[in-house]
C-alpha cells in the first residue's frame, strides 16, 4: 500500500475527469475503483484495508500510545476521504456528511445511488428483452444494451454474455436474418468481440 506521505490528493484529483450527480454514479465509480486500485488504495473503500491496531500493546497489555501503523492508516484514509468529497457535486455531498472514513462515506454513496428498487430492476430487465435497433447504428445499438446491462450489473443481476448476444439479435431487423441465422446455428459460442465484429461487417 502507498504510504501516506506518498498520497496527493491533488495529483489524485488531476486524474479524475467525472465528478458524481444524480445519473453517473455507474460511471462515476468505475473510474474512482480504477484510479485508486491502480495505486492499491481502493481496499480503504471496499473494507480489505482494514485499520491496523489503535494503542500499542505492552507486555500483553493495551496501552494509552497510539501506534505509528495506526497514525500513517488514518493520515491516508483522511486523504483519500477528502478526495472524495472533492469529487462530488454538492447534492451528493450530503450524503457524505458525517462520515468518519472514506469506506463509510463510500457504502454511503453506494447505498443512495446503487441501490435500485425491484420495480426499476424490471423495468431496465424489458428494455434489455424489448429492445430494437431501428434506425441506429450497430455501434449504437451495442452500446446501448450494455448501457443496460451495466445498470442491471450494478443492482446485481448479471447478464451472461451468451443471453446479451441472444438479446442483441433478437432487436435486429430482418435484414439481419442470414447473419442472425449463422450466429444462432453456431450456438453463439463466440466471444463478445467477435460477435461485435461479425455484426459490423454484416452492416
Amino acid at each position: 500500500m502507498a504510504s501516506s506521505s506518498s498520497i496527493k490528493v491533488e495529483g489524485l484529483l488531476g486524474m479524475v475527469i467525472i465528478r458524481l450527480g444524480d445519473d453517473n454514479f455507474l460511471k462515476w465509480s468505475f473510474q474512482i475503483e480504477s484510479l485508486l486500485q491502480g495505486y492499491d488504495l481502493f481496499g480503504h473503500f471496499d473494507g480489505s484495508l482494514v485499520p491496523p491496531p489503535k494503542f500499542a500493546i505492552l507486555d500483553e497489555s493495551v496501552t494509552s500510545e497510539v501506534t505509528d501503523a495506526y497514525r500513517d492508516w488514518l493520515r491516508t484514509d483522511k486523504s483519500l476521504l477528502s478526495f472524495l468529497i472533492a469529487t462530488l457535486f454538492d447534492k451528493a455531498l450530503e450524503y457524505v456528511i458525517g462520515s468518519k472514513t472514506a469506506r463509510e462515506a463510500w457504502l454511503q454513496l453506494s447505498d443512495r445511488y446503487a441501490t435500485v428498487s425491484q420495480s426499476q430492476i424490471n423495468h431496465r430487465k424489458t428494455e434489455l428483452q424489448t429492445a430494437q435497433k431501428g434506425a441506429d447504428s450497430i455501434e449504437r445499438f451495442l452500446l446501448q444494451l450494455k448501457h443496460i446491462r451495466d445498470k442491471l450489473a450494478l443492482a446485481r443481476v448479471p447478464i451472461l454474455d451468451v443471453d446479451f448476444m441472444i438479446t442483441v439479435l433478437n432487436g435486429l431487423s430482418s435484414e439481419y436474418d442470414i447473419i442472425k441465422t449463422v450466429l444462432i446455428a453456431r450456438d453463439l459460442l463466440i466471444s463478445l468481440k467477435d460477435f461485435r465484429a461479425q455484426l459490423l461487417a454484416a452492416e
